[in-house]
């Protein structure tokens, strides 16, 4: 998806040429010049200001009316834009605003509809300069010449969007891969390191632990079979052997809860993205793996998404740690919307909150970007290892 700013300053020069159509033929009329402004101005000029009106709710610069779709106003949009060449027939001027139009249209429709659309467009053209042939004695060659202009311009905007669109969606989708690489990265590091924390933990309560049993039960028996002299050394020994078969199991126990710093790992997944400048607040000590998984994970998702849908240019993530729990927020300054449909990414990362006892909350509406907010309750202690 395209970025907000590369979209914002595509429409502010699309905008520009409108405010240029509409300037023109304001000086026409005030010149007074015959055939030079429309026939009938006050249709013109509501088609015209119709036609801005939809424009600028379609660049987020007014606001959507509720339940008015994309497609409502390209269709809106087309239909007015036909309106006002056909009031005004200019090839100079009035022109623009089909040209607008078909950009317009590459944005939102696909490769098959904006080919329709400027079929359509064309068709109106050759219309108006049909009946001006017909009725105002103009010279053919207008007709043919103002048909292949104005359609090769449509179809020149169109494809210009067009390849913007596919360089923009050709990069995102490499961002995309870049960050789901370097999130599986971190997870496998985070699972690596769990898996071998735990099987040393398991080697020495199973090995070293058991044989220091073994000893201390094999010091006891010794103590009451020899004599005094040599008891106080054997004694002394199983002291120490029983001191040291506790630090075996404190340190088993500290292995088996030792967690993950999450500010690091964040650090490596939001780094350099492509395309989107990510920034972390981080407040959380070490944090056990399951719930790791689950931060990293939400993160991740929060990214993929905001470079696939958003066309944000900015995400802040904050993750706080406390008394209460783990708080994960993740918020982009992309388009935002009025309706939340979550799809397979915002579904699992709910399902992973509350498979840990958490929850997930999201919230957006139009240009005012995505929210996402995640908890994790905190976990009790566990209790001594045996």
């Amino acid at each position: 998806m395209m970025s907000r700013a590369a979209v914002r300053t595509i429409a502010v020069a699309a905008l520009v040429s409108l405010v240029a159509v509409g300037a023109v033929v304001l000086m026409a009329q005030l010149d007074h010049e015959p055939g030079s402004s429309p026939a009938h101005p006050a249709w013109w000029w509501t088609a015209y200001l119709l036609y801005v009106l939809v424009f600028l709710v379609i660049g987020d610069w007014l606001p959507r009316p509720p339940g008015v779709a994309d497609d409502a106003l390209v269709v809106a949009a087309v239909v007015l834009g036909i309106a006002v060449f056909m009031l005004f027939p200019d090839p100079g001027w009035t022109a623009i605003v089909l040209v607008v139009t078909a950009a317009g249209a590459a944005f939102v429709w696909p490769s098959r509809a904006v080919v329709a659309v400027i079929a359509l467009q064309t068709s109106a053209v050759g219309l108006a300069f049909g009946i001006g042939v017909a009725t105002k004695g103009w010279p053919l060659s207008l007709l043919v010449l103002s048909v292949l202009a104005d359609g090769s311009f449509q179809f020149f905007a169109a494809l210009l969007v067009r390849t913007a669109r596919r360089e923009a969606e050709a990069r995102t989708d490499l961002a995309v891969v870049h960050a789901e690489l370097r999130a599986a990265y971190t997870l496998l590091e985070v699972t690596s390191r769990d898996a071998e924390r735990l099987r040393i933990s398991r080697d020495l309560h199973d090995v070293v632990g058991h044989k220091l049993t073994a000893l201390v039960l094999e010091l006891e028996v010794a103590s009451h079979l020899v004599g005094e002299e040599e008891g106080e050394h054997v004694t002394r020994a199983r002291t120490i052997a029983k001191d040291l078969l506790g630090d075996v199991r404190a340190t088993v126990g500290r292995m088996r809860e030792s967690g993950h710093l999450l500010e690091p790992m964040l650090h490596s997944l939001a780094r350099d993205v492509p395309g989107l400048e990510v920034s972390l607040h981080v407040e959380a000590g070490p944090v056990e793996g399951d719930q790791a998984q689950a931060v990293l994970r939400c993160v991740q998702e929060a990214i993929t998404n905001t470079l696939r849908h958003s066309g944000a240019n900015h995400l802040h993530v904050a993750v706080v740690a406390d008394a209460s729990g783990i708080c994960v927020e993740t918020r982009d300054d992309g388009w935002g919307t009025a309706v939340i449909v979550p799809g397979n990414g915002l579904t699992g990362m709910r399902e992973r909150f509350q498979a840990l006892g958490g929850s997930l909350h999201v919230v957006s509406s139009p240009g005012h970007g995505f929210t996402a907010t995640g908890r994790l309750p905190a976990r009790i202690p566990a209790g001594p290892s045996t």
